[in-house]
């Protein structure tokens, strides 16, 4: 596993074992399901990042997004307050599919900035 998904997975599983009553209340408006298609957008942004191939493998990069959503959920079952909620895995696939659309353009920008010489 590279850097950037490394870091970005690791800080979505810290965000899921938050147990409930230390979380802000942001069930009101969708916030809640916003943050989810947020956090999986940026881990598609970052996995696309890493494993920048020739070609991109969409299929692997789903069915591996779709496990961590899924193993995000699972996590929450032995946090207080905090539960499965398929809802939630609605908007990470959400994110997912964001950032499958927007990923290559995105790296492309990314990589030319920071390698303005290539």
């Amino acid at each position: 596993m590279k850097y950037p998904t490394f870091l970005i997975s690791l800080l979505i599983i810290i965000a899921v074992l938050i147990p409930g009553k230390n979380l802000p209340d942001v069930g009101v408006g969708g916030y809640d399901k916003v943050i989810h298609m947020g956090m999986f957008l940026l881990w598609a942004l970052a996995v696309r990042y890493d494993f920048d191939t020739k070609p991109f493998r969409y299929i692997v990069f789903l069915v591996t997004g779709l496990l961590f959503s899924v193993l995000t959920e699972v996590l929450q079952l032995v946090v207080e307050g905090r539960g499965f909620d398929v809802y939630d895995m609605v908007a990470d696939t959400t994110g997912l599919v964001a950032g499958l659309l927007i990923g290559g353009r995105v790296i492309r920008w990314l990589k030319q900035k920071l390698n303005p010489d290539r």
